[in-house]
C-alpha cells in the first residue's frame, strides 16, 4: 500500500504543478476575468467581458456589440443622457471577430442574467455578414460564454490541456509589479473594455498609407447574420432597449473585396429587418490608409465622427458630414438606411465604385 501511494503522489504531484502553472499563467485570462494580466496575448474577450457584467449588474446599463472594429468607437462621443433623461453608463463589448449571431447570444445572456439594458449599439460589417457563432473548442480565443454555461468542465478543460505559454511569464511579472501601462490597460479594460491605441484621437500625417485589404469571406445562404440581427431588433423590442445600427467605414481595398463577396446583397437584406446608419463608401476616411491602424481596423477619429453624426448637435452632424464627402462620394457619411431606400443606396454604391 506505501508503495502504491508513493507512485500516485508522484504521478499526481507532477500533474497539481502543471495544473497550478497552467492556471497560472493563463495566456487568455479564463481564470482572471476580475484581474485579467495585460499581455501581448489577446484574451478571450466573449468570455470574460460576459462575466465580468453579469458580475457587476449594476455598473453598466449601455452596451456596444461589434468585432474588434467597434472597440474604436470613443465613449468621449456617446451620448451621458438618454431621450428620456435616464444617465447611461456604456461598456465596450468588443471581442475579436464578433458576428452578429454572437452579438445576440450575449445579449440575450445578459438580459436573462439580470443585466438592465437601455441602450445598444450594434456595428455591422463584411466580418459579420458571414461570421457565425462558433461552437468548436479549437480555437481558444473564440470560445463563447454560452459555452461555459453549457458545460464549464470541458470549457476549462480546453484551456488547461493546452502547453504553458512560458515566455509571456516576464510580462505577467510586469503586470503584478505594477507597471504602469498594465494598470492603465486594466483601468480601460474594466471601464470601458478597450485598449490604450483605442483612445488615440491622431491620424498619420503625410502622403497616404496603403494597407493590402483584409481577407473576407463570402455571404451566402449558409450565413446567420441577418436572422440574428431580425432576432436582436425584436428582443430589443420586446425589453424596451433603444437600439443604434451602425455599419463600419471599411478601408477601400477591403470594402472592394467584400463587396466582390456580396457585402452590398447582405446590406440590402439587413434592410429588410432594421434601419441602420451608413458608413461604408468610399469617402474621405475610407481611401485613406492614415485613418486605419491597418487594412481591417480604423482609428477613433474616424469612431468620433461616426458619433456626431448620430448622437452631435445639428451643427456637429452636418461638419461631420461634409468633412467626410469627397468627389466620390455618392452617399453622405451616416446615411439613414431603410427597406425605403436601400435600393437607391445600393445603386449610388455600386456608382462610387464603378
Amino acid at each position: 500500500m506505501k508503495k502504491l501511494i508513493c507512485k500516485l503522489m508522484l504521478f499526481i504531484i507532477p500533474v497539481l504543478i502543471y495544473l497550478g502553472v497552467s492556471v497560472f499563467i493563463d495566456p487568455y485570462n479564463v481564470f482572471h476575468t476580475d484581474n485579467i494580466r495585460m499581455t501581448y496575448m489577446t484574451p478571450n474577450q466573449n468570455f470574460i467581458k460576459t462575466r465580468y457584467i453579469l458580475d457587476n449588474k449594476d455598473k453598466f446599463n449601455a452596451l456596444l456589440f461589434g468585432s474588434s472594429r467597434v472597440a474604436n468607437l470613443p465613449v468621449d462621443g456617446l451620448p451621458s443622457v438618454s431621450e428620456d433623461g435616464k444617465e447611461l453608463s456604456w461598456y465596450n463589448m468588443t471581442y475579436a471577430m464578433g458576428g452578429i449571431e454572437e452579438n445576440y447570444l450575449t445579449l440575450k445572456t445578459l438580459i436573462d442574467g439580470g443585466v438592465d439594458v437601455d441602450e445598444v449599439i450594434i456595428m455591422i460589417d463584411e466580418i459579420s455578414m458571414w461570421k457565425n457563432a462558433s461552437y468548436e473548442y479549437d480555437e481558444l480565443i473564440f470560445i463563447t460564454y454560452q459555452a461555459f454555461e453549457k458545460s464549464p468542465f470541458k470549457f476549462y478543460y480546453a484551456y488547461l490541456k493546452q502547453k504553458p505559454l512560458l515566455k509571456i511569464l516576464p510580462l505577467i511579472y510586469d503586470n503584478y509589479r505594477g507597471k504602469e501601462e498594465c494598470l492603465l490597460g486594466k483601468k480601460l479594460f474594466y471601464e470601458y473594455g478597450v485598449d490604450e491605441k483605442n483612445t488615440d484621437f491622431g491620424v498619420e500625417e503625410g502622403i497616404p498609407t496603403v494597407y493590402e485589404s483584409e481577407r473576407s469571406l463570402e455571404y451566402n445562404e449558409m450565413s446567420n447574420a441577418v436572422s440574428y440581427l431580425e432576432k436582436i431588433v425584436t428582443l430589443c423590442d420586446e425589453e424596451g432597449i433603444r437600439l443604434y445600427v451602425v455599419t463600419t467605414p471599411i478601408y477601400e481595398a477591403t470594402y472592394r473585396e467584400a463587396i466582390d463577396n456580396g457585402y452590398l446583397e447582405f446590406l440590402e437584406d439587413a434592410a429588410q429587418v432594421t434601419d441602420f446608419y451608413l458608413f461604408s463608401g468610399l469617402n474621405t476616411y475610407t481611401i485613406s490608409g492614415n485613418y486605419y491602424f491597418d487594412g481591417s481596423h480604423f482609428r477613433p477619429y474616424v469612431g468620433l465622427q461616426m458619433e456626431k453624426v448620430v448622437f452631435g448637435t445639428d451643427e456637429e452632424r452636418k461638419k461631420a458630414v461634409v468633412e467626410a464627402a469627397n468627389i466620390n462620394s455618392k452617399v453622405s457619411f451616416g446615411q439613414i438606411v431603410s427597406k425605403d431606400n436601400i435600393d437607391d443606396i445600393i445603386d449610388k454604391l455600386r456608382e462610387e465604385v464603378e
